[in-house]
Formats: C-alpha cells, sequence, structure tokens
C-alpha cells in the first residue's frame, strides 16, 4: 500500500474539517432554536416602508395555535396588536419588533394591549 501525497492528506483533513464544522454550525443552529421562546401565535403586518426599516402601521392576529401561551392567555384572531410591553406599536421601526420577538426566551413574560371590539384588552403571555 502506497502512502498518500502530502495533497490527499491535505484534502482529506479539509474534507473532515468542513464535515466537523457543518456538525457543529447545526448543533449550533439547534440549540439557538430551542432555546427561542414560543407565544404561539402568527401576525400579518401593515408597514411604511423606509429606506433602512420600516414603520409599524398595523399587526393583526392571524393565527392562535391550540393549548399555546397566546390562547391560555385569551389572545384571538382579529385582535390587532398596539403596545408590546408597554411600547406602542404603530409608528415604531418593524425591525426593531420582530428583533423583539426573536429575542424572547422560554419562561419570558410578554405584556401585549390589543384592540379587540374598539377597546383595549391587557394581556400577559409566557414564553415556552
Amino acid at each position: 500500500m502506497r502512502e498518500p501525497f502530502a495533497s490527499e492528506r491535505a484534502t482529506r483533513t479539509a474534507s473532515g474539517l468542513r464535515i466537523v464544522i457543518l456538525i457543529l454550525a447545526t448543533l449550533l443552529a439547534f440549540s439557538a432554536h430551542a432555546a427561542q421562546g414560543k407565544l404561539g401565535f402568527t401576525v400579518d403586518a401593515k408597514f411604511d416602508r423606509k429606506v433602512l426599516d420600516a414603520d409599524i402601521k398595523q399587526v393583526v392576529v392571524t393565527q392562535v395555535a391550540p393549548a399555546s401561551p397566546a390562547q391560555r392567555a385569551g389572545l384571538q384572531v382579529g385582535d390587532v396588536l398596539e403596545q408590546l410591553n408597554g411600547k406602542p406599536l404603530v409608528g415604531s421601526s418593524a425591525r426593531k419588533f420582530f428583533g423583539a420577538m426573536g429575542d424572547i426566551e422560554p419562561g419570558d413574560k410578554v405584556a401585549l394591549v390589543v384592540r379587540r371590539a374598539g377597546k383595549p384588552v391587557a394581556l400577559v403571555l409566557v414564553a415556552e
């Protein structure tokens, strides 16, 4: 059996290293995803577009998952989100809103004020 050339050994080492990096990246992505809190609702958002961001015009709940934190808190399809943790949504940065939603971790409490049938309703969701 012949001894592999140095270039063959380097290619095998690089291939093995790529596989290890791919596995580590997959594990990191999975652990980051697993650590993100779930609230159990989806929205349809309308924006005023700007150059690098957009201002929120309206955020309407389109789906509430069964047995989710959103359902337990009383969130309903058609509710219009007005505040997130005490901050008004209309006119605020869409990028910051979706960033804040993405930063929620399991156990976090999220205070929402929604408009339902013309009246404000305060809700508190606990992320899973």
